[in-house]
């Protein structure tokens, strides 16, 4: 396990979760409204950083694997498989009842109900369809296309290596089409869609061969400063980021810093490293799956709840409560639900036991 990348999924699981507190925009504080529009709302950002660090994981974890055909394409999508779905199903039955009393029924249903229980649903170019029943679950859809694609995308990859330039050369199609692409389609396009967001997963293989190529090299160089400068940059980067478009932030802004990030901690050498070490930003970082997939749904349900029985009027209190309700039940879900359903599903579908080193 790489604990420092493991305790950083807990944070940026936060910023999402952060971004996701839309009732800020309307508090009687001008201070507040101007910190959510300003800063709390870009934390969609941490998707970029899941999926990137996903392509790095598990290149980490399987690319060798591969290439010396120590270990079958089928075990690995059954790993997957037992990883995500059974987290997404039960969120999927728990957001039912928020789906039929808050959203008009339609000729949709259907589809939505297929996509969603397919995770196909990113594939379709509506807001009704990806953003139906467990919203966040669209991000889910596109890391079970990149699972599906990862063998073949750790081939082309490691056969490009010694030929970065065009590796570069290809990753630079997602800037040229904002450029190109009508901006009704920024959103399903270049934030949504897994043709495009597959650059990012990309990005973290690619990243993965980099720090294999550093390892190699015996590079000596003083972790402590560039830890920090991996932090700083990420900083420079969200400081500035109401001066650049938004589609640019969509897709490709946060790749350097964050492929920083991923390739600097990675290491585990450095002072913050140790600090990401401890045992309970470790636990955070296990359990920052079921935040992602459950805080809105809390929200969700927090929200008519405390409108009509609780009548808690402070934005912080609110938040904060929130907050603590899903940590408390990511807790539990990945104690009692999540790890013992991976177990058992990869039994069932590999007929043995499998190892889990934490990020399978």
């Amino acid at each position: 396990m790489i604990k420092p990348l493991t305790s950083l999924r807990f944070f940026f699981a936060l910023m999402v979760f952060i971004s996701h507190l839309s009732f800020f925009q309307n508090s009687n504080s001008e201070n507040l409204k101007w910190v959510y529009f300003s800063i709390m709302k870009e934390g969609s950002l941490g998707v970029s950083f899941f999926f990137i660090l996903s392509g790095f994981i598990l290149a980490y974890n399987y690319q060798e694997k591969f290439l010396k055909k120590d270990y079958s394409i089928k075990q690995f999508y059954n790993a997957r498989f037992a990883r995500i779905y059974p987290l997404h199903f039960i969120t999927f039955i728990i957001s039912t009842p928020l789906f039929f009393y808050s959203t008009e029924l339609s000729g949709k249903l259907i589809l939505q109900s297929l996509t969603n229980l397919s995770l196909t649903q990113s594939f379709i170019p509506i807001r009704e369809i990806y953003f139906s029943f467990n919203s966040p679950s669209w991000s889910i859809s596109n890391e079970m296309f990149f699972y599906l694609l990862f063998p073949f995308i750790i081939g082309l990859i490691y056969s490009l290596k010694k030929k970065w330039y065009l590796l570069l050369l290809i990753f630079f199609l997602v800037p040229i089409g904002t450029l190109i692409i009508p901006s009704e389609f920024y959103h399903q396009l270049f934030y949504i869609n897994p043709f495009v967001r597959i650059f990012d997963f990309a990005i973290g293989v690619s990243i993965y061969n980099l720090y294999v190529h550093i390892k190699k090299s015996k590079i000596m160089v003083n972790y402590n400063y560039v830890e920090i400068s991996a932090v700083l940059l990420f900083v420079i980067f969200f400081y500035y980021h109401s001066e650049i478009p938004k589609v640019s932030r969509y897709s490709f802004y946060y790749w350097l810093p964050m492929s920083y990030i991923i390739l600097v901690f990675s290491f585990q050498s450095g002072i913050i490293s140790k600090l990401l070490s401890h045992k309970w930003l470790i636990y955070l970082g296990e359990i920052s799956f079921g935040i992602y997939m459950y805080h809105q749904l809390v929200i969700r349900y927090f929200n008519p709840l405390n409108n009509k029985l609780l009548g808690i009027e402070n934005e912080l209190y609110i938040a904060t409560l929130i907050l603590i309700i899903s940590l408390v039940i990511s807790h539990y879900s990945f104690r009692y639900f999540e790890t013992p359903m991976n177990t058992y599903l990869k039994r069932r579908l590999n007929k043995k036991t499998t190892p889990n080193n934490g990020y399978t």
